[in-house]
C-alpha cells in the first residue's frame, strides 16, 4: 500500500491576478487526481463575509466540483465531519490573527492535522497560505509586520505578498536576527506545493513573481532550492 502524501498548496496572493485568470484555480484542481473534486471553502479570515464566500463559489464554478463552505464564526458543530469528508479545503484570505484565534479557541488544529495526515489537500491564499506553518510574518496584529504562531503542520516560517518590499525586507531581517526560523516567502500570483512538509513545485501566473527560501545566510529562488533538495 502506497504511503499517503500530505499536501499543502500555499498561494501568496491573488489580489493582482485578474478574476478572469483561472490558471491558479486550474492548477489547484489538477492536484485532485483520482478524487471526486469535493471542495470545502473556509472564509474565517474574512469573518465569513458573504461577498467573499460568493466569490469563492464563482471562482470554482463550472469546474465539475462539489462545493460547500463552513461558517466557523457562527459554530464549530459538525466541522470535523465536514472537513474530513473533503478532497480539498480552500482557505481564503483576510485577518490571519482573527482566523487563528477562532481555530485555536475551538481546538481545531488537531482536526486539521488529521485531515492533513489523511491526504486531504489543504490550500489557501494569503492568510490561508501561511496558517499551516509553525511561524508567520503577519500585519494582522496591529501596525507593522510581526511574528505570529501558526498551527505547525509545516516546520519553519512563511510570509505571503512578498512582492511587497517592506514585507520581504522585514521577513529577511527577522530570520537573520533569530526572530523567525528559516522559511518561505511567496509573491502574489504564485503557488507553492509542499509534500510532506517540503516544497516540491512553484507555479507562477505573473512574470517576475516568484517564491524564495530564506535562512540566516541567504535568500534564493525557491525553484533553485528545490533542485538541491
Amino acid at each position: 500500500m502506497s504511503k499517503i502524501k500530505k499536501k499543502i498548496i500555499a498561494i501568496g496572493g491573488v489580489g493582482i491576478t485578474p478574476e478572469s485568470d483561472k490558471s491558479l484555480d486550474l492548477f489547484i484542481l489538477n492536484q485532485l487526481k483520482n478524487m471526486k473534486n469535493d471542495i470545502g471553502l473556509l472564509a474565517t479570515a474574512s469573518k465569513d463575509d458573504e461577498e467573499k464566500i460568493s466569490s469563492y463559489y464563482k471562482r470554482f464554478e463550472n469546474t465539475n466540483s462539489e462545493l460547500s463552505h463552513f461558517n466557523l464564526t457562527s459554530s464549530v458543530n459538525g466541522f470535523s465531519e465536514w472537513l474530513l469528508s473533503k478532497d480539498l479545503v480552500y482557505v481564503g484570505g483576510g485577518n490571519t490573527s482573527f482566523m487563528l484565534e477562532i481555530w485555536k479557541k475551538n481546538n481545531l488544529e488537531e482536526i486539521f492535522k488529521i485531515a492533513y495526515e489523511k491526504g486531504i489537500i489543504l490550500t489557501g491564499v494569503s492568510a490561508g497560505a501561511v496558517c499551516w506553518f509553525d511561524w508567520i510574518l503577519s500585519d494582522s496584529t496591529g501596525p507593522g509586520f510581526k511574528p505570529l504562531k501558526g498551527i505547525n503542520l509545516i516546520e519553519g516560517s512563511c510570509t505571503p505578498h512578498s512582492s511587497n518590499v517592506e514585507r520581504i525586507n522585514k521577513f529577511e531581517f527577522d530570520i537573520k536576527n533569530n526572530k523567525l526560523p528559516e522559511g518561505i516567502a511567496i509573491d502574489d500570483g504564485v503557488a507553492v506545493v509542499l509534500i510532506d512538509g517540503k516544497p516540491t513545485e512553484v507555479y507562477s501566473t505573473l512574470d517576475n513573481h516568484n517564491a524564495f527560501f530564506l535562512d540566516k545566510n541567504k535568500k534564493i529562488n525557491l525553484k533553485e532550492y528545490i533542485k538541491n533538495l
